[in-house]
């Protein structure tokens, strides 16, 4: 039988979200862990801010 597939670790992002009152959406995404922080503004930007977390060096949370 072959050993399972290693899936790596989990990461824990927090997403904190603000929807002003001219319907804009910013904020914040936090690695759990780490605390690193990236702001975002538009939702159109949210990705990027995760994709620069995820690509950053640090251990699953």
């Amino acid at each position: 039988m072959e050993p399972p597939e290693d899936l790596g670790e989990y990461t824990t992002l927090i997403v904190r979200l603000r929807h002003d009152d001219a319907g804009r959406l910013s904020g914040v995404v936090e690695r759990a862990r780490t605390g690193a922080k990236v702001r975002f503004h538009g939702l159109e930007t949210l990705g990027r801010a995760v994709a620069a977390l995820l690509s950053t060096p640090g251990e699953g949370s």
